[in-house]
């Protein structure tokens, strides 16, 4: 493979006029930077990125740790960085952890992979990554899995609790209090809510925010109303059976995602109640399947796009020194109304 020093034997010109011209910095004449260039052209000349790492300290390569690639928020996230990345004439390695055939949604027991986890960094660190992005596949705590680096680590769809830690996150509660206000103002004052699992934290932000507007509006939640499922289809039928079949069924279910909210226009149909004219149902995430329910669910978009696109950002901020660590950015979710909940 061709060197610099060659091409510029070839082109008649120093090894700084090539470098200014390969990496469009410096004063050169277009006639010169045209005479480079095609000499580069024609030879297929390649930067050795890593070497010139080693000289600058920036690969201008970011490492990306996907815990399952498969999990349904995964895509759109990695989506998200390849953008930033490219727009930015950066590169990304990616390796998959595949942990959801290993733990299913015992999500606790990802620390039983610690090591697997931390030689999988190494690898990346070991190919002069500037940063790593760790994509989590459930939104959860992952404190004690990683080992401190010398480099910045932006986790995202989960977190830790450590003061330095830098993350890209969506706001629960906020979205979920547009939910209960959706409701009120479509006049609902039996409003029940499916929670995920008792533990999670997502489940947790989105209760608070849902029974807070519900307190500003003076409606009472009845404990009732209240179910906690696990986040998936058929618990979602059950509690919505529960609810459904009591002596003064709700008008409106918010199911805390979209696997339960499904389960809730199964339990409907089955019971032969109208959606939304006799029961209106909002779900959360925005997966595929919401636009082929039947009807269309509403629910809501988390911005997987754009918190991997701000996570790579945001790996180059803290190394181009723009921006110290301990950087915690939330962003917002939109409402996607369908047809499962009478619009405003």
């Amino acid at each position: 493979m061709i060197t610099i020093k060659e091409i510029a034997q070839l082109a008649n010109v120093s090894v700084a006029t090539v470098s200014y011209v390969l990496n469009n910095t410096g004063s050169v004449s277009e006639e010169t930077r045209k005479r480079v260039l095609e000499i580069v052209n024609s030879h297929n000349y390649r930067a050795n990125v890593v070497a010139k790492s080693l000289r600058t300290s920036i690969s201008n390569t970011v490492g990306v740790v996907v815990e399952d690639i498969t999990v349904w928020n995964s895509s759109e996230i990695i989506k998200g960085i390849s953008k930033y990345v490219e727009q930015n004439n950066k590169h990304l390695i990616l390796t998959d952890l595949g942990l959801l055939s290993k733990i299913g949604s015992n999500f606790q027991e990802v620390i039983k992979y610690r090591e697997k986890v931390n030689n999988e960094i190494k690898l990346l660190l070991s190919a002069q990554v500037d940063g790593i992005i760790y994509i989590g596949m459930h939104d959860r705590e992952i404190d004690n899995v990683i080992d401190k680096i010398n480099k910045p680590i932006m986790y995202t769809y989960c977190y830790t609790n450590e003061s330095s830690s830098n993350y890209i996150s969506y706001d629960n509660i906020d979205i979920s209090y547009k939910i209960a206000e959706t409701f009120i103002k479509n006049k609902h004052t039996r409003i029940a809510v499916i929670c995920g699992s008792y533990d999670a934290k997502p489940s947790y932000k989105r209760f608070c925010g849902f029974k807070k507007a519900l307190d500003d509006y003076s409606i009472t939640l009845d404990p009732a109303y209240i179910k906690t499922a696990n986040w998936d289809y058929e618990q979602g039928y059950k509690c919505a059976v529960e609810l459904l079949e009591g002596k003064n069924p709700p008008t409106a279910i918010f199911a805390m995602n979209d696997l339960m909210a499904a389960g809730v226009l199964k339990a409907a149909r089955e019971l032969s109640i109208n959606i939304p004219e006799e029961l209106s149902v909002i779900g959360f995430d925005n997966r595929e399947l919401s636009m082929f329910t039947w009807p269309a669910l509403t629910t809501v978009k988390i911005p997987l796009f754009e918190m991997g696109y701000n996570a790579a950002q945001g790996i180059y901020q803290i190394v181009n020194r723009k921006k110290i660590e301990n950087s915690k950015h939330i962003l917002s979710c939109e409402l996607i109304e369908r047809d499962t909940a009478t619009r405003i």
